[in-house]
């Protein structure tokens, strides 16, 4: 191949005669050869690394680690690699929140509103508390839900998180999806903001999404959960909550006892099926949750109860008993007066005796 002059190589490669001379300042392309008039002159071997320049440079790589790259044996390719794809990726990312925030502002009517929502996102970032606490507490309904729900994720303060959740919650069954979206966040304490939040929604779309939250490892969001099935009630929530009856953690039972125990009739037959269950905690807690309810529905299966084998089954089903009005209850605590067990026939005694006094009392 004829070696070409500078002029050439510009128009066959599209570089301009200022960058070729700018490589070869540099020492990043120099020609092989000089022509008369120290014309540059450039051969084949000249153009394979000019093709091999365009090619690195088109990864982004600078000019100083694209000489190092072709010339330095030590050169570490993969961490160059590394360096440019982190770079690429913040500019994916913040092109992407870009987007995001057009397309929320797209169905604005006119450049007033656009500017009054970008000053209220901006106001929702702002550095004081106070300043988010004001726009949150002011944000109209016309603000994007999705913009709120991630102020929500991100606000470290707990006052302004609250009134960014009457701000979600305004929003309706509009602010459901959003909230669900970031139910499975990687951060408990993200979890938690949405449950809670879902919880006040009171959209039943999110039931069957906060049963599976029961499971959390997390305790607290775990609770959260069993609080926000509660708060939303019907048939899956209520055969969740009975299912969760014995949980492992302390925080979980006391959460699941809190939100059956507002459920009344509707739960007590599901509840008392699980006095029979093997376990000592489920069983327990069972019966304490029947004596929150004080149904007398509930006696036949407290009856027995106050027989088990566990004393903690025992005393639960002796203070829910207590706490029944009617006879067959009466006649379940006098049974027990005779109980074997001393602490059960005490406590059985001194219940029964009170209920007597109660009853003879002018009312």
């Amino acid at each position: 191949m004829e070696s070409l002059r500078i002029g050439e190589v510009a128009r066959r490669t599209g570089l301009t005669v200022r960058a070729l001379r700018h490589y070869d300042e540099l020492g990043l392309l120099v020609p092989s050869e000089r022509g008369v008039g120290d014309y540059r002159l450039y051969d084949e071997d000249d153009l394979r690394r000019l093709l091999a320049i365009s090619h690195l440079k088109s990864l982004g790589l600078s000019l100083d680690e694209i000489g190092r790259a072709l010339d330095d044996p030590s050169f570490d390719t993969g961490e160059a690699l590394d360096r440019h794809i982190a770079v690429v990726q913040e500019r994916l990312d913040a092109e992407r929140e870009l987007l995001l925030r057009l397309r929320r502002l797209r169905g604005t009517s006119g450049w007033e509103d656009v500017v009054a929502a970008i000053a209220l996102a901006e106001s929702l970032r702002h550095p004081e508390a106070a300043v988010r606490f004001r726009a949150a507490l002011e944000a109209p309904t016309s603000v994007p839900v999705e913009t709120l729900v991630e102020r929500l994720v991100d606000d470290p303060n707990s006052g302004v998180r609250e009134v960014l959740t009457w701000a979600v919650v305004r929003h309706g069954g509009e602010a459901t999806g959003p909230l669900l979206a970031r139910l499975r966040h990687r951060d408990p304490a993200v979890r938690l903001q949405m449950a809670h939040a879902l919880s006040k929604l009171g959209d039943g779309a999110a039931v069957t999404p906060l049963v599976a939250l029961l499971n959390d490892p997390v305790p607290e969001v775990a609770a959260k959960a069993a609080f926000a099935l509660g708060r939303l009630g019907g048939a899956e929530a209520q055969a969740a909550l009975v299912g969760a009856l014995g949980h492992g953690q302390p925080l979980v039972r006391d959460a699941v006892t809190t939100a059956l125990a507002p459920l009344g009739e509707s739960v007590v037959a599901a509840v008392s099926a699980v006095l029979a269950s093997p376990s000592v905690l489920a069983r327990e807690q069972a019966a304490e949750v029947l004596g929150y309810l004080q149904s007398p529905d509930s006696v036949s299966a407290l009856a027995p109860a106050v027989r088990d084998e566990n004393a903690g089954v025992r005393m639960a089903a002796l203070m829910a008993l207590g706490g029944i009005a009617g006879e067959s209850a009466d006649a379940a605590l006098a049974e027990a007066v005779s109980h074997p067990d001393e602490r059960t026939s005490v406590l059985a005694t001194r219940l029964h005796s009170d209920r007597r006094a109660a009853a003879s009392q002018p009312r």
